[in-house]
């Protein structure tokens, strides 16, 4: 399995498999964040791996690779962290061998990241893994 990860100011997945961003490839941002953002990501399933569950799971993680923690309600607080499991069918016509690429886009409401501090969005499938690191910049 491979992935193509990445940051973007906003991405939508579409219905027919395709994947729309704005603003992608960033690396640095305002601090606190003070506009949306967004994760997307394209899963390249290979033949072998289709027509079964495929669990994901992605989390913010600070300089240090602890989880960022983030106040939700007034005394509430929550790790980034997203998880999916799916299942890949194999289209219609499609090549025995062929990887068939899956999109996801997760959208996110500005956070209130600490300014001049290096964190990363982790994808994992699996035992693999990939990563999107970003640094705020300082006030």
């Amino acid at each position: 399995m491979e992935a193509t990860l990445f940051l973007a100011d906003s991405a939508q997945a579409s219905p027919d498999g395709k994947l729309h961003a704005l603003g992608i490839g960033w690396t640095h941002t305002s601090s606190p964040m003070t506009a949306p953002s967004a994760v997307a990501f394209i899963l390249h399933v290979p033949w072998a791996e289709t027509n079964r569950p495929i669990k994901w799971t992605l989390d913010l993680l600070d300089a240090d690779g602890n989880a960022v923690v983030l106040q939700t309600g007034p005394d509430t607080y929550s790790g980034m962290h997203i998880e999916n499991e799916i299942e890949v069918g194999r289209p219609p016509g499609t090549k025995p061998g062929s990887d068939i690429n899956v999109p996801f886009a997760v959208n996110l409401t500005p956070m209130p990241l600490p300014p001049d501090k290096a964190f990363v969005w982790v994808l994992k499938v699996g035992d693999r893994q990939w990563r999107a690191p970003f640094t705020t910049r300082p006030m």
